[in-house]
């Protein structure tokens, strides 16, 4: 059976901003987990706006770093990697319009999550997780728009360069 033209570097370029994913935020492990958190890598989750295929990079990597987490459990290993799922397509949904938009709807949906994930695991209130997780996923998620959309038009560019040689 044949591969579609493109499904081997698709499923690539999947799993190396997965590995990525996860290996900087374990290798970035206290300030990745707990109560205030700031995931270097979560930067990288706008890409999804220009490359829908990336859905399954952010929720493969998230599952796999968050083996890793002090919580690790049903919680990090199921729930956060399906709330990656819904806030990644709500992003592609709504940063076609805007992709800061998108970008915003991602954040808040990745800091709703974790917050009631923590205030359930340490008996936290979610009114005092959630701010502080929505400010460290806005800063990451819509502050990387802009780096996101420079190396989409980049890979683009390649893409198009490998396309035209015999």
């Amino acid at each position: 059976m044949a591969s579609r033209p493109g499904s081997q570097r698709i499923l690539a370029e999947v799993c190396v901003i997965a590995a990525a994913y996860a290996a900087l935020t374990v290798a970035l492990g206290p300030i990745s987990y707990g109560p205030v958190q700031f995931r270097v890598p979560e930067a990288l989750k706008s890409l999804v706006i220009w490359r829908p295929h990336m859905v399954a990079a952010f929720v493969l990597g998230n599952f796999l770093s968050n083996i890793t987490s002090p919580q690790a459990g049903i919680w990090e290993l199921g729930f956060m990697p399906l709330a990656n799922l819904a806030g990644a397509w709500l992003c592609i949904a709504i940063g076609r319009r805007s992709a800061w938009a998108g970008a915003a709807a991602y954040a808040v949906v990745i800091a709703a999550a974790v917050g009631l994930m923590l205030s359930v695991l340490l008996a936290v209130p979610f009114a005092v997780l959630f701010p502080p997780l929505l400010l460290s996923e806005v800063v990451l998620i819509v502050g990387g728009v802009p780096v996101m959309a420079r190396i989409h038009r980049a890979v683009e560019e390649r893409e198009r360069r490998t396309e035209l040689l015999p």
